[in-house]
């Protein structure tokens, strides 16, 4: 019994020493904090800003993915959503046939027959973004050099900006403030890709800005001849044929404007119609019935991908013109709202953070800024709002200057090694 007391007692202290390493004290300090910004607007505000605005409904939800609250971007969100119509007994039985693997394995095997890859995202998801960075390793050592993105501004001075920096910075674009977003960039830069942006600008009306991006791309493309290309896109510009009239009288998405002027098949991919809502009565009909632990496609038998709308076939959908992708994403649903598990991949992991010492006022905003990045410059690693001083970070093993700001703009920063 002895002995069983002692191991008892052992394991409890590793168990502590394990925790502890995750909770250390940090040695706060005033500071004097500003974001640093060509823009007068600022890139991260509080929960209370938004919540005494009138509810523009997309970019109140992008806000609040910006400061890492998953379950306000989704109440948010799910105001312009409706009640999906439930599946029949017949589209249970056909969705039966169909098995999930893994969608990362998938896509990489399918990427080595492809020179451009194009995947898109809902600007509101981070773990859109999250996704699309773990494939990057994989895709570069198939080859690929360059990363294109809708959100990454193009004009002339970002690339010098961004080689300059070695970072993505606040004004590398709006959507890139996200975090993920920034570590999206950050990751693609650490691996080599080369970074573009190709964004239309002073397009009319929704018919020219495909075209124009389009265009950009394939001018992208005509300097690097035979080099891969990852584009990494907003929703239904990943789509290939024709779209319905009704989608804004677009005749055809970037993707298939691509396809049109450079003859380049795009291997498509979209994350956007099998992801989480807040409310699952809004969520496809088909994700309902997953329950997924990782992100996945689902296959046949006969080695054919599930997929509404998809190129090869179209599932339950009225013919609503020729669009099409090539693979759909399911992702997992996040088991908590606060720090989801898609955020702890690779050598991330969530440290608790408590400030509950220090004489500063809170609501406050957590920011953590890599070592070496200018602060308040940067696009934070990771953002977390708090009202009780204390935090739960996703970080992974560099060294981090953690800054706290609260609405008097009073700030403090530490530093966590």
């Amino acid at each position: 019994m002895k002995y069983l007391f002692i191991i008892a007692i052992t394991l409890l202290s590793i168990a502590c020493n394990t925790k502890n390493e995750d909770q250390k004290k940090l040695d706060f300090v005033e500071f004097d904090f500003h974001f640093d910004t060509e823009s007068n607007e600022m890139p991260y505000n509080f929960s209370s800003y938004w919540d005494t605005l009138p509810t523009i409904v997309d970019r109140t939800a992008w806000e609040f993915a910006k400061i890492g609250n998953i379950e306000r971007m989704h109440e948010i969100w799910d105001t312009k959503e409706s009640i999906e119509i439930g599946l029949t007994q017949e589209q249970r039985d056909s969705f039966g046939l169909y098995k999930a693997i893994d969608a990362i394995d998938y896509i990489l095997n399918e990427a080595e027959e492809h020179q451009v890859v194009i995947i898109n995202e809902a600007h509101q998801m981070p773990q859109h973004r999250i996704f699309t960075t773990r494939l990057l390793e994989g895709l570069k050592r198939r080859g690929f050099k360059h990363l294109g993105m809708e959100g990454y501004f193009n004009t002339p001075q970002a690339d010098s900006i961004m080689q300059a920096n070695g970072y993505p910075i606040l004004d590398s674009g709006y959507y890139t403030q996200e975090p993920q977003f920034g570590n999206l960039i950050r990751t693609a830069f650490d691996m080599g890709f080369n970074i573009f942006g190709y964004e239309s600008s002073g397009h009319a009306n929704g018919k020219e800005r495909e075209i124009n991006q389009a265009r950009n791309i394939e001018s992208y493309l005509n300097r690097y001849p035979n080099e891969k290309i990852l584009i990494h896109c907003g929703f239904d510009h990943v789509y290939e044929g024709d779209m319905p009239n009704s989608s804004m009288g677009w005749g055809k998405a970037m993707a298939g404007r691509l396809t049109e002027f450079t003859g380049v098949d795009p291997l498509t991919i979209s994350q956007t119609i099998y992801s989480e809502k807040g409310n699952r009565d809004y969520e496809n009909s088909y994700y309902q019935i997953t329950d997924l632990e990782r992100p996945s496609v689902f296959v046949n038998e006969s080695g054919e991908l599930f997929g509404q709308q998809r190129k090869k076939t179209s599932l339950d959908l009225p013919p609503m013109g020729t669009f099409r992708y090539d693979i759909a994403v399911f992702h997992p649903r996040s088991k908590k709202y606060d720090r989801p598990q898609w955020m702890v991949y690779g050598d991330r992991k969530e440290v608790e953070l408590s400030f509950v010492e220090e004489n500063i006022q809170c609501p406050c905003l957590v920011l953590a800024y890599k070592k070496g990045e200018k602060v308040g410059k940067a696009v934070p690693y990771d953002i977390q709002e708090t009202d009780d001083k204390k935090v739960t970070l996703v970080l992974d093993k560099s060294d981090f200057e953690i800054v706290i700001l609260n609405q008097n703009n009073t700030a403090l920063k530490a530093e966590f090694n």
